[in-house]
């Protein structure tokens, strides 16, 4: 009888390893409703299907200060200035034009956009005259803009002075001839306008760009 039994377990055993085919149908069961872990691979799956997919690639927004320039730039090109595309990133075309603004405003003259040069913009509040202006420290950025000016007008022919960042006389005097030159408001003073007259009248837009 043991024998019997033995036996009989035996090829229980065998049919269930070598000759059913498929998998057992309780294994599924078990495999489904057991204790509810998945494997790595599921969990990647989930997270792709659950995740917000046109996220993939997306521009962050921009921060405050590029939301900043934007607006300037807007209020720049409304009121006849010329600041380049309107992309919320500080070029050489919007600092000139921001330079431009400051100096019919009676500004400091220093090419920075910033939250309190937006409020004049918009609320029409000057701190002072053109020959009134407060002393403010200017950006190297601000000082390479000039110096990109002075070299451009140096190879033109028009006397602006040493190319050290500082617009003086001499400059003022070299950017009203070329102005007249062009047939340009005489303004004697750097922007936007005057960026795109100095890069048509070169032919060389290196120095000019690279100075933003």
């Amino acid at each position: 009888m043991l024998v019997a039994f033995a036996g009989l377990a035996a090829a229980i055993t065998y049919n269930a390893m070598f000759l059913q085919a498929g998998r057992h149908p309780a294994a599924m069961s078990i495999e489904a409703e057991g204790s509810g872990m998945r494997s790595p691979r599921e969990d990647r799956m989930s997270s792709v299907s659950t995740r917000t997919l046109p996220q993939t690639g997306k521009r962050t927004a921009p921060g405050p200060r590029s939301q900043t320039i934007l607006a300037i730039q807007r209020n720049l090109k409304e009121e006849g200035y010329e600041p380049g595309p309107a992309d919320g990133v500080i070029g050489h075309m919007t600092r000139a034009a921001i330079m431009a603004y400051q100096y019919d405003q009676g500004l400091a003259v220093t090419g920075e956009g910033s939250s309190g040069l937006l409020k004049t913009m918009i609320f029409g509040s000057s701190t002072g005259t053109s020959g009134q202006r407060a002393s403010l420290p200017v950006p190297e950025k601000t000082k390479a803009l000039v110096r990109a000016v002075q070299k451009s007008l140096t190879e033109l022919g028009y006397k602006p002075g040493p190319a050290d960042g500082i617009s003086g006389a001499a400059t003022r005097k070299a950017i009203e001839r070329f102005e007249r030159d062009r047939k340009l408001d005489v303004k004697g003073r750097i922007s936007g306008r005057l960026m795109k007259e100095l890069v048509q009248a070169t032919g060389n837009s290196l120095a000019i760009v690279n100075s933003g």
